[in-house]
């Protein structure tokens, strides 16, 4: 379960505002397209760990991100990041990941935005194939617990090089929600998110394939 302290969350996005955002900024477009209240799940791409920075500066709402819990490894940084709204997940047990989804339905009957990464690892230089099975259980947890409405939010994010800089700025780009069919459909309906991920991060003839990385390596 997260224990996510909203103080914490919007002091750290506040230094990170006036920190790595001055060297790195964060340019949002289709903010409009964010659901005025949850609850909603967000799907950005993943191509660097900054790319957790960016959509916490980019949007608003206080954030849940789905994270693997080898993240979690000691008392402090696993205190410290539910703090920050990460929620552990299990890769390697597929009870313990339902577990972890089960947890969810509290957060989402409490209107909250949940990052989840679909491509769970990173995939630089293009859109890797999106895990339809986290999708699935998302779509499951909604139908046996009767939730409403459960939009999904495609998050395109592209680095640009800034000129006379050692930075860079990312642009962060918020497509329209998609509204999330039956578990039966995850698969198709995950392709879908990819390909509206891929549009908005400019990069649509590179969608699917194998990852480059190994999964350990990103936060899922």
């Amino acid at each position: 379960m997260s224990f996510l302290s909203p103080t914490l969350y919007r002091f750290c996005r506040e230094v990170l505002r006036h920190t790595w955002a001055r060297l790195h900024p964060v340019q949002v477009e289709g903010l409009e397209n964010l659901p005025a209240s949850g609850p909603a799940i967000i799907c950005p791409k993943h191509q660097r760990w900054e790319d957790i920075l960016a959509v916490g500066v980019a949007l608003p709402p206080l954030l849940y991100y789905i994270a693997k819990a080898e993240l979690f490894v000691t008392p402090f940084q696993r205190e410290f990041l539910r703090a920050l709204g990460g929620m552990p997940v299990d890769r390697q047990n597929p009870r313990a990941t339902l577990s972890s989804f089960r947890q969810l339905f509290p957060l989402l009957q409490q209107n909250a935005y949940v990052v989840l990464f679909p491509e769970g690892t990173y995939v630089p230089g293009r859109v890797g194939p999106g895990r339809h099975r986290l999708v699935q259980m998302l779509l499951k947890l909604r139908e046996r617990n009767g939730l409403g409405p459960l939009p999904f939010v495609p998050v395109g994010l592209t680095y640009e090089p800034r000129p006379q800089s050692s930075g860079w700025s990312v642009k962060v780009r918020v497509g329209k929600p998609l509204s999330a069919p039956g578990a039966g459909q995850a698969p198709a309906f995950t392709q879908g998110i990819m390909e509206e991920i891929a549009r908005l991060s400019q990069e649509p003839e590179k969608v699917g394939g194998k990852s480059p990385e190994p999964p350990s390596k990103g936060l899922l």
